[in-house]
């Protein structure tokens, strides 16, 4: 069974995510805030970091890697690949970039006045959780409180690696763990045995190398933060 294990050194970034390309111009959503930054989801799903000032679900024109609002939208897509799953959230990066999704959450009608059954309704099974690894393409919808509902989800492939370098800010440290900040969560992987990492990295950004396998191998780390290294067009597959 695949497991998450952490198999790299964490190197601290100095400076805050990388916007995008000062070339770079397109439109796309914020799907999430990380240390200043913006994460902005694509409409292919792929999500950038960029500088600039907007609330979560902004409708926002990039340019120069800064984005300007443009509108409002309460949806959008996010491409990535399955990192791990903790209860109800799954969390996928996508272009480096860590993003939290929650599933399987079922909604009632305020106005919902139907009478209780007094046989159980049949069933239908869950749907098999993506393993680690898997290209998700997922539709989600935007809350006020900046969360992101799965409403739709479909398998486009899988990772060509057994590792991913993702990027985020430290929330807290442990014994032998660190424990990131991913939107409105929090992800706490293990550090490789023996490291311990100081309370000083609370609110710094860390390159990690995750090894989705759980198998031993040689990790790389990332310290210039480069947000891009894409290998199909948003999905760091």
């Amino acid at each position: 069974m695949k497991r998450l294990s952490l198999i790299a050194a964490i190197v601290a970034v100095a400076a805050v995510w990388p916007a995008a390309s000062g070339a770079a111009t397109f439109k796309g959503i914020v799907v999430a805030k990380q240390h200043g930054a913006l994460l902005v989801a694509s409409p292919s799903g792929s999500v950038t970091s960029v500088s600039g000032r907007a609330s979560i679900g902004s409708r926002v024109s990039v340019s120069g890697g800064r984005a300007s609002v443009v509108g409002r939208a309460h949806s959008a897509r996010i491409r990535g690949v399955v990192v791990k799953r903790v209860g109800s959230t799954l969390f996928v990066s996508s272009n480096r970039h860590l993003v939290a999704l929650h599933t399987g959450r079922v909604l009632a009608s305020a106005n919902d006045t139907a009478p209780i059954p007094t046989t159980p309704a049949p069933t239908t099974p869950a749907p098999a959780t993506p393993a680690p690894g898997t290209i998700v393409s997922s539709q989600v919808a935007i809350q006020g409180n900046g969360e992101l509902d799965q409403e739709s989800s479909e398998d486009v492939g899988q990772s060509s690696s057994n590792t991913l370098q993702v990027q985020a800010v430290v929330a807290s440290v442990g014994v032998g763990t660190v424990t990131l900040t991913v939107g409105t969560q929090t992800l706490t992987v293990p550090l490789p045995v023996g490291l311990t990492l100081p309370a000083a990295m609370v609110g710094q950004t860390v390159t990690l190398s995750i090894d989705l396998n759980g198998q031993n191998g040689q990790g790389g780390d990332d310290s210039s933060g480069n947000g891009g290294g894409d290998n199909g067009g948003g999905g760091d597959d």
